[in-house]
């Protein structure tokens, strides 16, 4: 897939064009393409996402274009839906559906295609949000919101309130059968995209059991203790087994990244609920050993 980020000023004498047409004149893509690229949420002006190819351009503005091509989306479906009540809703997630927003689109993400197959209205739309984070590759439990009040409530009680439990497929076989990982983790990723084990990183703890092996490859029950980017990734990675699919951490090629968020559990206090305990589970599709 071909990925582009390019940013470019507007000249002034393609003032009073319209988007589309200003940016067919100064940048190598064809009308069309660029018509795509600003429906789908890849074009800035002024470091503002505008999603209007008829907007009538003055002039001066600066405008960063992304695209990647020939991306191919999973689509959201209302079976995913694990539960819903009141601005709550808890999906499972697919391998290569877009949590949140992405640079280069907001059209076919996960917050988009929710607030459409819901009917949201434009409030709710705009206040969707993801509770938590997963990864692109990674499939599972996945919790939004569409309250502010209630959102901010339990992201403050998060890490006191919130146990989860991931599946993974490593390679690798792990030479332990349990073992708690504490490399501290970096804050920031390099250019690649990628965290790393650092000393002066940020404090991370996993716990990691081996369920199942086979000859080449092991199925591993994990516990984050704590919640950094990419800290599973990395974390088994960095004791040399990394998940099968992940190739941005040196895992082996594969159709996916054999990731899987099995289980969610949120004490009540966190979610204003008259239940002591919310909990959730659902198993990854296809063999996973």
């Amino acid at each position: 897939m071909a990925f582009e980020d390019m940013k470019l000023n507007i000249p002034a004498e393609v003032g009073g064009q319209r988007l589309d047409s200003a940016l067919a004149s100064i940048a190598p893509f064809s009308r069309r393409r660029l018509q795509k690229a600003i429906d789908e949420g890849g074009v800035y002006i002024n470091k503002k996402r505008c999603r209007k190819a008829g907007r009538v351009i003055q002039g001066g503005e600066k405008v960063r274009l992304v695209m990647l091509d020939d991306e191919v989306l999973v689509p959201l479906t209302a079976d995913q839906i694990v539960w819903q009540e009141g601005s709550w809703i808890l999906l499972h997630k697919k391998a290569g559906q877009y949590a949140q927003e992405a640079l280069h689109r907001s059209k076919g993400t996960l917050p988009y295609e929710l607030a459409m197959l819901l009917k949201l209205n434009p409030v709710q739309s705009k206040h969707l949000r993801p509770v938590h984070r997963l990864d692109k590759g990674t499939s599972g439990l996945m919790m939004f919101c569409y309250d502010p009040k209630a959102l901010q409530h339990l992201q403050h009680h998060w890490s006191q309130a919130v146990d989860k439990e991931y599946l993974a497929v490593v390679s690798p076989v792990p030479s332990w059968t349990e073992k708690l990982i504490e490399e501290p983790i970096s804050a920031k990723a390099d250019r690649a995209g990628r965290y790393h084990v650092a000393a002066d990183g940020r404090a991370s703890k996993t716990q990691a059991f081996v369920l199942e092996t086979s000859e080449h490859t092991a199925l591993l029950r994990l516990l984050p203790l704590t919640g950094r980017t990419h800290q599973l990734r990395v974390h088994l990675a960095s004791v040399g087994c990394p998940i099968v699919g992940d190739a941005r951490y040196g895992g082996k090629k594969f159709g996916r990244m054999m990731l899987h968020a099995k289980t969610l559990k949120i004490k009540g206090y966190a979610m204003r609920s008259k239940e002591t305990q919310l909990a959730w589970s659902v198993e990854p599709e296809g063999d996973w050993l």
